[in-house]
């Protein structure tokens, strides 16, 4: 019988001990397992242009929840200073918005990057109908209205006035987002519009007024819209910020697509609430874009910070005016990681 119990408490010792060596080495593996994406929920603002198409095809293909396992959760805004108002409030992580809206953050030091691109171009000026346009000089005595001040459009507008020579004094520019534009223009209480693509066409289309000048002619090639982070979320959810920039790789790539066409134009006119003859038009000026470290899109941004500068847009938290470097402000690391996910994540959607 004493035998037979030190067998037994021989056996329980060793089950005993066996058990705590496997719990030990799961402990020990689950430690060194990395940490897993903590996000379930992604808040993105953007404005209603086709600017942001990439966003909208992300949403509706639901590459957010097949790839982040997250939902996007989106909040519009009609332009871009209120919009990074909300932003700088914390009320979203990623922005899709103009490249100068930022600047005015950034110069005060605030913690975020841009870290891809996502148009050029695409604005244009728009003549109330029966109103001659002979160039920039004819545009002295004249109502503009535009995005706010900080705006990409307010920037490239009040840059090329400036180029051409034409005397500020005499112009009066009006501010105001996407509905006030196209209602000034149709009651005619300001002689032109100055707006993104496709408030230009909207206006064409429905009679109300004229596209006499895009960005191709106003300022070739210049910086629009980009993907803005807050610091915050490109540290502590990595995998995340880098897979959303994979799909916006991917995105843009599907949007520019012609064979793509019919898909987008319902896309469009579910998001921006346009006529399928205003998505025929797609992409009008706008040049869907992505890569960050292209030099002549960073001479371009150079020129925006400079313009800000000029315009006293940009200043510190105690009012001075600031010079932003565009070296300071833009990251294309998570935009380099991004591309090397790219193969996998097309070939896990059925785009390969």
């Amino acid at each position: 019988m004493r035998e037979g119990g030190e067998k037994m408490r021989a056996r329980s010792y060793f089950l005993f001990a066996t058990i705590a060596l496997l719990s030990a080495f799961a402990l020990c593996v689950t430690q060194e397992k990395p940490s897993e994406t903590k996000v379930y929920e992604v808040k993105v603002s953007y404005q209603p242009s086709w600017h942001h198409t990439a966003l909208f095809v992300i949403i509706e293909k639901g590459w957010d929840e097949k790839v982040l396992g997250a939902k996007l959760k989106t909040t519009s805004f009609p332009s871009g200073p209120p919009q990074m108002e909300a932003f700088a409030a914390g009320e979203h992580e990623v922005a899709y918005v103009g490249a100068a809206p930022p600047l005015s953050l950034l110069s005060k030091g605030f913690d975020g990057k841009i870290v891809a691109v996502a148009n050029t171009e695409g604005s244009s000026l728009i003549a109330t109908s029966g109103t001659e346009y002979k160039g920039p000089k004819s545009l002295e005595g004249k109502k503009i209205m535009t995005f706010p001040p900080g705006s990409i459009q307010h920037t490239v507008l009040m840059k090329w006035l400036k180029n051409q020579g034409v005397d500020l004094s005499k112009v009066e520019i009006k501010i105001g987002g996407p509905e006030e534009i196209r209602e000034a223009l149709r009651a005619k209480a300001v002689d032109f519009g100055f707006a993104p693509d496709p408030i230009g066409y909207v206006a064409e289309i429905e009679g109300y007024g004229k596209i006499v000048a895009t960005s191709p002619e106003i300022l070739a090639n210049h910086p629009c819209c980009i993907v803005f982070m807050r610091g915050d979320f490109m540290r502590e959810n990595r995998e995340a910020a880098v897979k959303f920039l994979a799909l916006h790789i991917i995105a843009s790539e599907f949007a520019k697509d012609p064979k793509n066409k019919e898909e987008i134009k319902k896309i469009l006119i579910k998001w921006l609430n346009i006529k399928e003859s205003v998505a025929d038009v797609y992409p009008g000026s706008t040049n869907l874009q992505t890569d960050p470290r292209i030099k002549g899109w960073m001479e371009g941004l150079d020129m925006l910070c400079e313009a800000q500068y000029q315009l006293k847009i940009t200043k510190d938290t105690a009012g001075n005016p600031v010079r932003v470097k565009p070296e300071n402000v833009v990251d294309p690391s998570l935009y380099e990681e991004a591309l090397k996910l790219v193969p996998k994540i097309k070939k896990d959607l059925g785009l390969q």
